[in-house]
């Protein structure tokens, strides 16, 4: 009776670690493609008060944003293409996946997190830049959020959903460790 129950938990809980690895995948990639497509629809042009352009906030004039933009583009495409692998192995596969695989979606979610933590790292400095500025000797930043309002709510919109894709990348990698070690022990 107690294999049994042991059984059925194991399958239980592979079952859930299947869906728990399509469902953040699939997650992840979208919340990946809405930064992209918020960081991109982002422009503004600054007006001076008798409506005359003088400059344009545009994420193309920030190095740490263009990066940001990569990082969430190869994101989105790497996490499309991890959700078709995993979920054709849950699939198709009537045996389990062999050790290998799983070390290998641990390395892969590992790299996606450290790419993702990077891209937000760089454009929330940035970001605290345009809000705030910085007056320091030698350095004078002045903020243009107030300037460019439209423009810094898409860049923090962009940001907060690429912070979202890096959470699902970090528990798919708690995952995925816990799965390894599941099937160490067994």
């Amino acid at each position: 009776m107690e294999s049994l129950s042991r059984c059925l938990t194991h399958t239980w809980l592979n079952r859930l670690f299947d869906v728990a690895h399509v469902g953040l995948r699939v997650l992840a990639n979208g919340f990946a493609t809405i930064s992209v497509i918020t960081i991109l629809t982002s422009t503004e042009e600054i007006f001076m008060m008798n409506h005359v352009p003088i400059a344009k906030a545009h994420y193309s004039y920030s190095s740490a944003l263009r990066y940001k933009l990569v990082v969430d583009a190869v994101v989105c495409v790497f996490s499309l293409l991890s959700s078709i692998l995993v979920y054709k192995k849950m699939k198709c596969s009537h045996t389990e996946p062999k050790i290998s695989f799983h070390f290998c979606l641990l390395i892969f979610d590992m790299v996606m997190m450290i790419l993702m933590i990077s891209g937000c790292a760089a454009a929330t400095g940035v970001g605290f830049v345009a809000l705030k500025g910085i007056e320091a000797p030698g350095i004078s930043w002045l903020p243009i959020c107030h300037m460019a309002e439209k423009f810094c709510m898409m860049g923090t919109f962009s940001i907060a959903f690429s912070y979202a894709a890096f959470a699902c990348f970090t528990l798919l990698t708690l995952i995925s460790a816990w799965k390894l070690k599941l099937l160490a022990t067994h």
